[in-house]
């Protein structure tokens, strides 16, 4: 459990790094203030530095899922591009019926067939 924690503030790090956002859950839970006369209370300080870290880890894990939806996205289109490829290759086939190799029609039918189904089943999961 601890090391799961310690993974996901060293992964949150990482991320806060590369958006330029300077303060992590850990920093903000381990920040302590100087303590003067007329001092702000310790506990309410405490207190609200706890809500903001519940804030930046709900934000990481936002960001963590955004992140993965557009990588999603991108190896979908890398698929749909693929495919399209493939169906463009078995078009100038049978545009000239001498060179038409039947497996390979079948073949790509039975792929694109299979790229829909997983394409419409994404489509209902997103939504």
């Amino acid at each position: 459990m601890q090391d799961d924690y310690g993974r996901k503030l060293e992964e949150q790090k990482s991320l806060f790094k590369q958006l330029g956002i300077k303060l992590d859950a850990l920093t903000i839970h381990e920040k302590d203030f100087d303590v003067k006369m007329r001092g702000y209370d310790k506990t309410q300080v405490d207190s609200f530095l706890d809500e903001i870290i519940v804030d930046y880890e709900r934000f990481y894990d936002i960001i963590t899922d955004l992140l993965d939806k557009y990588k999603e996205i991108q190896r979908r289109q890398s698929n749909w591009e693929e495919e399209k490829r493939i169906y463009a290759a078995q078009r100038l086939k049978y545009e000239n019926p001498s060179n038409i190799d039947r497996r390979l029609v079948e073949e790509g039918i039975r792929s694109l067939e299979r790229s829909i189904e997983q394409f419409k089943l994404n489509i209902r999961n997103d939504i």
